[in-house]
């Protein structure tokens, strides 16, 4: 079962605070299509939104930035996505955007679990029907509830045509070492973090924060809008993947040039909640301190005798990051000696600044 809703509703539905897990940028990848002449599938999971380009040709036709396939179908065409990191699925938005009479007319999803990768004898399960998709549009399906953990999609486009980007909206359940001691990324989003609260994305969204790699450009981060008023400070509340004990945090400021934070702190706490209530005692962490342009800043943390299930990343007064990065080890787990040592991160070749 399902609803579809208008695009407009998306941020105030429960797919607002899910990942689009078929994100190439969450290392998602086009495993198998059975037609792509007009238009490759790998646009459909391009994180950035379809750019129109009118009177631009190819050698094949029309420039179409999305998924395109062959006329003159007879069955259906379909593409196979291996998710970043396994989930579950909470809903999807399958966009015709400038695909105003050559989109696909109709599409449906089924999803397997091939944690192998082998999906040659893999178990479909459908996960939404055969809809009909308008020209030119988003086109938006909130499920009754959430499914199980799937690690591959298949989505289905009957018969033929265009499909611009593919969005499936869900949480990433991570796979997590037996070993509790093991020093992880708790905020990272293949281990299950997930940004809940953000004061502003004006530019970009706070779920940048929590990404693979170090991105390409200040597009792949969190940027908010200019601050005029005293005192102001932007906020992106984090939730960890596991309850645990913080120990390390990594701040990356790369391609924040002129634009990165003055000063940023960081507050840790435990809650039941999605997001913490207001009532909830915030730890500080890192007290307000100065971060420079393009570089990495490491920051060891205090109070690593307490568990925690949320982070608050705040900047002051605004600005910009690319990466929120907290190592610690999950409840249960023996603390390694302190301070641990730094990731051994690759720079950029212009990269100079940082600690």
């Amino acid at each position: 079962m399902y609803t579809r809703i208008p695009y407009e509703e998306l941020a105030a539905s429960p797919l607002a605070k899910c990942t689009d897990i078929a994100s190439s940028a969450l290392g998602s990848t086009i495993v198998a299509v059975t037609d792509e002449f007009f238009a490759p599938a790998t646009n459909m999971i391009n994180p950035a939104p379809p750019v129109h380009a009118p009177g631009k040709f190819v050698s094949t036709g029309a420039w179409m930035d999305g998924w395109e396939t062959k006329r003159h179908n007879q069955t259906y065409d379909w593409c196979i996505i291996k998710l970043g990191f396994a989930g579950s699925i909470r809903g999807f938005d399958i966009d015709t955007s400038y695909f105003t009479g050559n989109q696909a007319p109709a599409a449906s999803v089924e999803a397997a679990f091939c944690p192998c990768g082998n999906t040659d004898n893999a178990k479909w399960v459908e996960v939404l029907p055969k809809v009909d998709l308008p020209p030119s549009c988003h086109n938006v399906f909130v499920l009754e509830k959430q499914t199980e953990v799937y690690t591959h999609v298949r989505i289905n486009n009957i018969p033929d045509g265009g499909i611009a980007r593919f969005r499936v909206y869900g949480q990433v359940q991570p796979i997590f070492p037996d070993d509790k001691s093991t020093v992880l990324d708790l905020a990272f989003v293949g281990n299950g973090g997930r940004s809940v609260y953000c004061s502003n994305e004006h530019y970009t969204p706070s779920s940048n924060l929590l990404l693979p790699g170090r991105g390409q450009n200040m597009g792949d981060g969190w940027e908010t809008k200019r601050s005029r008023t005293p005192g102001h400070k932007d906020v992106a509340i984090i939730k960890l993947g596991a309850k645990g004990h913080l120990l390390k945090a990594e701040i990356d400021t790369s391609h924040y040039k002129g634009n990165y934070p003055n000063k940023i702190t960081l507050e840790a706490t435990s809650s039941e909640q999605e997001v913490p209530e207001d009532t909830a005692v915030w730890t500080s962490l890192i007290e307000p301190s100065s971060v420079g342009a393009h570089g990495l800043y490491y920051f060891d943390l205090p109070h690593t005798d307490k568990t925690f299930t949320h982070a608050k990343f705040a900047i002051i007064p605004d600005g910009g990051a690319k990466r929120v990065r907290l190592f610690g080890v999950r409840e249960g787990g023996k603390l390694p000696a302190l301070p641990i040592p730094k990731p051994n991160t690759e720079k950029f070749p212009d990269e100079v600044n940082g600690n």
